[in-house]
Formats: structure tokens, C-alpha cells, sequence
């Protein structure tokens, strides 16, 4: 037995929604991995014959679910762009996002090929936070899709980020309106991410200041909430409140006891990445002709400051 959406999917449209067959009794009951959706029909088949055309009745609730942020939130963004971020007030369904996410020209005309199209959406285990790839071989130079169509984005011609309201929510819902970010587009990025060059602010020991960090460059948001850490006296980590600062340019940490005197040393996962891909140990379009694009290993970085 399988379930489809709509009434035309078993016949060559939408694959079988994904799901387990449970016993319930004399019967089989099917249990899907995402809820059925209100408003939609579904078509359940019995080996390859449809069986039942079923449907969700809609719901009367009003949509409340809505986009609460788009990342990067820095004014411009490299040609070689690799990934936006989409985050929404409540969990989403699957299987909208070739539809409702687009990549827009000022003038509205949507960038054609620009994103990654995949067959599986890259959610969060909460389904709020939707990552958004640009297509990787219209990035990388010798693939066959930079070399035919060059990179997506253009240095000096901004673009936006568009989600339409059309995006349902995990009850099927809508969003209660669109949203989009604007961006600027820069030059070419393609530096490792260097935490020796980054500057930082270092409280006084017995304060609870916070230590401040400035890049110098945009880095990648959803790798910024898990690749810092700071260590104190005996190594042991300094639990505090981290925060990204505006534009993915800086962060910081707020300790929850005052800081200790003594060395501290910031540890740096060597994935962190910037806005194009480049990370601690690696460049992502590398330049073989180049010596500073050599990988490096890919180990933890350390940086010691000393509250004082």
C-alpha cells in the first residue's frame, strides 16, 4: 500500500509520501513521517491500483505562521554566494520549497538555475530553518555549469531573496504574508577563514563583560551558532551567552560567572565557513596554481587572550 498526494500523483506525478504500515487489528493503518496536510486530497494505491481518493477537510483557522528572519544579514554578499538561510515562526511542510523560494532581479525576474535543485529539502531537526543552496557547479570554475552559464549571481547587479506566501506550514496552512531580503553583490571570495587575523575585545578577569570578536569579513550564520567555544583556566569551557553580531561580521560571548584571570584560549571548529564556502581548513574552489590554497588540517584552531 502506498499514499499519494493529489488525485494524479500514482499515475506518474508525485513520489509516494514516506511513511510506515503499522497493524491495527485485521487491517494495516499507515502512519505518514510528515502530517497529512488540511485541504488536500490523497490517492492510496494497492499494488500500483488506486484503492480510495481520500480528503483532509480544511481547516477554519486563520494563517499565523510567518518568516522571522533571512540569512546572511550582511547589506552585500560575494558573487560565489553558496547558501541563504530561511527561518519561520513554526514548523513548515516539505516539498514547497522549488516553488515558493526564489532568486529575483530588481526588476522581479527570478535568476533562472541559480538554485541547487534537490529531491530532498534541507531542513533543521525543527523544520524552521530552511537552508537554501546555490547550485555549486555554476560556482566552481571547470565544472560544466560555470563554464556554460557562468555564476548566478552578477558582481553589481543586487538580487533578492523571495519567499511567497504559497509556503505551507506543518498544518497546511500559508504563510500570513511573503518576505524577502535584498542584497548587494560584491567580488569573488576565496580565502580560508583565518582566526589568527580576527580582532578581540578582551574583558577585564572578575567582570562579566563580554568577550567580543570582529571577523573582518561576513561569516556563515548557521555554522556560527555551534562553531565557537571558549576555554579557561584547566580548560574548562566558559558557559556564557554567545551571540552573532549584525551582518555575520562579529560575535560574542557573555560568561554567566565574571571571567577568571589567567589564560583563556577561543577554540575554533575548523568547518566554520564563510558566506562562500571557504572554511578554517579549506578553500572551496580551490586554485591548484595557488600555494595559500593548500588544504590545511582540519583540526580545531585555538586563539589565547587573557583577562587581566
Amino acid at each position: 500500500m502506498q499514499v499519494f498526494p493529489g488525485t494524479a500523483a500514482a499515475r506518474g506525478g508525485l513520489p509516494p509520501m514516506a511513511g510506515r504500515l503499522v497493524r491495527d487489528g485485521d487491517g494495516l493503518c499507515f502512519v505518514p513521517r510528515f502530517a497529512f496536510l488540511d485541504g488536500t486530497t490523497y490517492t492510496v494505491t494497492v499494488e500500483g491500483t488506486s484503492a480510495a481518493i481520500l480528503v483532509r477537510a480544511r481547516s477554519g483557522r486563520l494563517a499565523a505562521t510567518e518568516v522571522t528572519d533571512i540569512c546572511p544579514t550582511a547589506a552585500e554578499v560575494p558573487s560565489n554566494l553558496l547558501r541563504l538561510y530561511v527561518w519561520f515562526s513554526a514548523p513548515m511542510s516539505e516539498g514547497y520549497a522549488a516553488g515558493q523560494v526564489r532568486l529575483a532581479r530588481d526588476d522581479g525576474s527570478i535568476i533562472a538555475g541559480a538554485l541547487l535543485p534537490t529531491e530532498h529539502e534541507l531542513w533543521d531537526a525543527s523544520r524552521r530553518r530552511l537552508t537554501v543552496l546555490l547550485d555549486p557547479a555554476r560556482i566552481k570554475r571547470g565544472l560544466a555549469g560555470h563554464q556554460d552559464a557562468g555564476y548566478p549571481l552578477r558582481s553589481g547587479e543586487p538580487f533578492r531573496l523571495v519567499v511567497d506566501s504559497g509556503f505551507r506550514d506543518a498544518q497546511g496552512l500559508p504563510l500570513r504574508a511573503s518576505a524577502q531580503r535584498r542584497y548587494e553583490v560584491g567580488g569573488e571570495e576565496r580565502r580560508h577563514v583565518d582566526p589568527g587575523s580576527w580582532l578581540l575585545t578582551v574583558p577585564p578577569a572578575g567582570t562579566s563583560e563580554p568577550l567580543q570578536i570582529t571577523f573582518g569579513r561576513p561569516l556563515d550564520h548557521g555554522l556560527l551558532a555551534r562553531c565557537l567555544h571558549v576555554s579557561g583556566p584547566g580548560s574548562q569551557l566558559v558557559d556564557g551567552t554567545p551571540q552573532i553580531g549584525p551582518g555575520e561580521q562579529s560575535w560574542q560571548l557573555v560568561p554567566r560567572r565574571t571571567w577568571a584571570s589567567g589564560s583563556h584560549q577561543l577554540i575554533v571548529d575548523p568547518v566554520l565557513e564563510d558566506l562562500a564556502g571557504n572554511s578554517v581548513s579549506r578553500v572551496f574552489d580551490r586554485d591548484l596554481a595557488r600555494p595559500e590554497d593548500q588544504p590545511r588540517q582540519a583540526r580545531p584552531v585555538t586563539v589565547g587572550f587573557h583577562p587581566r
